[in-house]
């Protein structure tokens, strides 16, 4: 029983993620041998790639198990592309400028890539190396995926509550939101950050525990064992060999001195000493400090300085010399020979005559001012001598001024297609008194 209500609810989850936009609550998932391979119809996968702020202007791939596709996120890091020729699931990666984060797509609508979804795809591929997955990507391995997601979804969501963020009110995968403050998948993307950094982590190491399954806190200490009871008492070692005799100990310190003896009686007077001989002769004094050097005598006066000489005359200015006469013109060269006509081409036959059409007698009807009614481009007869439009004679037009009958007639009649285009010649084809007109303002044609 407990296998059949597994199965419904799985068959569900799938069910309900193929046809979801995203929002928040429960995750949906689908479980199977392989991934489900589906052929999309003509909707969309779409989403915001965050880490708490946006990831701008990044690149996001989509590897599905048919057909790729790849996308430049805004300014709001949202993204999205058409699953037309896609055989989804997807794995799908974005490039940013912190590095690169994977997600895993089961259907169309909102998925997201984030942080989170980078745990959730660690978790499920039960493999920390995301990218490998991304790059190996086949139904198979989106199968195996697929299967264990509800694990993985579970065990994401315990792993960042032992962290300090909880997400039990939030779908991981795809959640529609907004990478601004208040919202509350972003601020739970923000909490992320600070809550790493706190528990001294990141998100590889923590994607690696995911992977291993290893997601539960660390344990308390256990209580420490009882003592064990002591041990015999060991037999007595044999008796170490006589260690070396020691260094000699420093001297002592010395002693106080004794107090001082009392002072003796004075000794009687010894005898005067005989009278020394004479001492030698002193050496000779030393010589004497040489005198002081006299004062240097003052200098003498300075003679006074010459008088400068009186400064020379500008000469004058030379007269400007006169100006050449101009060269007489050269002789005009003679013209030179005209080249021989060339020889007149025959005569084309001439071709048969309608008889009513395209003689003498056509019409010469002026041009009019174009009619709000007419159509462009259309041609008709009138035996006035002016009408809506213009005479279809083989004039050239500027492409500029009539660019809506350009874009009918081409360069069909003539014109070179850059600057000019011409109207169709009619003349031969007239019917004698009268002329053909053709509509160049007026309304323009629609296919049906």
């Amino acid at each position: 029983m407990q296998t059949k209500m597994r199965a419904l609810y799985l068959s569900m989850a799938a069910a309900s993620l193929l046809n979801a936009c995203g929002g928040s609550g429960g995750d949906t998932v689908q479980s199977s041998g392989n991934a489900p391979v589906t052929v999309a119809p003509a909707a969309s996968i779409s989403g915001v790639a965050a880490t708490g702020a946006p990831i701008a202007n990044a690149t996001v791939e989509l590897k599905c198990v048919a057909g790729t596709a790849s996308v430049t996120t805004s300014a709001t890091g949202a993204w999205s592309v058409t699953t037309a020729g896609l055989v989804l699931p997807c794995a799908a990666r974005v490039t940013g400028p912190n590095g690169v984060l994977h997600t895993l797509i089961l259907g169309p609508g909102v998925t997201n890539i984030t942080p989170i979804t980078e745990l959730v795809v660690a978790s499920a591929t039960e493999n920390p190396d995301t990218e490998a997955f991304f790059n190996t990507f086949s139904a198979t391995s989106a199968g195996a995926a697929s299967n264990r997601l509800p694990t993985a979804l579970t065990l994401t969501r315990q792993r960042l509550a032992n962290l300090g963020v909880t997400v039990d009110t939030l779908n991981l995968l795809n959640q529609v939101f907004q990478p601004q403050a208040g919202d509350a998948y972003d601020d739970k993307l923000e909490a992320l950050i600070v809550r790493l950094k706190a528990n001294n982590a990141t998100l590889v190491t923590v994607a690696q525990e995911l992977a291993r399954g290893d997601v539960g806190p660390a344990g308390a200490t256990g209580a420490t064992g009882a003592t064990g009871a002591a041990g015999p008492t060991g037999a007595t070692g044999a008796m170490g060999a006589t260690g070396a005799t020691g260094a000699t100990g420093a001297t002592g310190a010395a002693g106080a001195q004794g107090p001082q003896g009392a002072d003796g009686s004075n000794g009687a007077t010894g005898a005067t000493g005989a009278t020394g001989a004479t001492g030698a002769t002193g050496a000779q004094g030393v010589t004497g400090p040489t005198g002081a050097t006299g004062a240097t005598g003052a200098t003498g006066m300075q003679g006074p300085t010459g008088a400068t000489g009186a400064q020379g005359a500008t000469g004058a200015t030379g007269l400007t010399g006169a100006t050449g006469a101009t060269g007489a013109q050269g002789v005009t060269g003679s013209t030179g020979a005209t080249g021989a006509t060339g020889a007149t081409g025959a005569t084309g036959a001439t071709g048969p005559i309608n008889p009513g059409l395209g003689g003498f007698n056509a019409g010469t009807a002026g041009d009019g001012t174009g009619g709000a009614d007419c159509t462009i481009g259309s041609v008709w007869l009138t035996a006035a001598t002016y009408g809506n439009g213009m005479a279809a004679d083989g004039r050239l037009l500027p492409i500029v001024q009539y660019t809506a009958l350009f874009s009918l007639l081409g360069t069909n009649f003539g014109g070179d297609g850059r600057t000019t285009f011409a109207l169709p010649n009619l003349a031969s084809v007239t019917p004698n008194g009268l002329t053909y007109m053709i509509c160049v303002n007026g309304l323009f044609p629609s296919r049906s």
